[in-house]
């Protein structure tokens, strides 16, 4: 190989380059963004499990939340609260 048919193969071959990186990019950020909607989204439908506003036992009040545990109002805690109360009429 000559050096002119090299000299004209290097912009070509930066440009494969660039191109290569800028996809490996997006493509890794891609994934890692989806990675955290999937573990919020799985958060969030745990959260949904929480019974404390349809309880008989809850207040809505900011200091007393719930009359009967209070310290796991609205917490991940209360999801298989024993005193659990539909105060719904259905």
């Amino acid at each position: 190989m000559s050096i002119q048919v090299i000299s004209e193969l290097i912009p070509a071959i930066f440009r494969l380059v660039f191109i290569v990186a800028i996809a490996l990019g997006s493509f890794n950020y891609l994934r890692s963004a989806w990675k955290s909607v999937k573990k919020d989204w799985q958060h969030l439908r745990r959260l949904h499990q929480i019974p404390c506003d349809r309880c008989v036992f809850f207040t809505g009040e900011y200091n007393l939340k719930c009359t009967v545990h209070p310290s796991k109002a609205l917490k991940e805690e209360a999801i298989d609260c024993m005193d659990y109360q539909c105060n719904r009429s259905y």
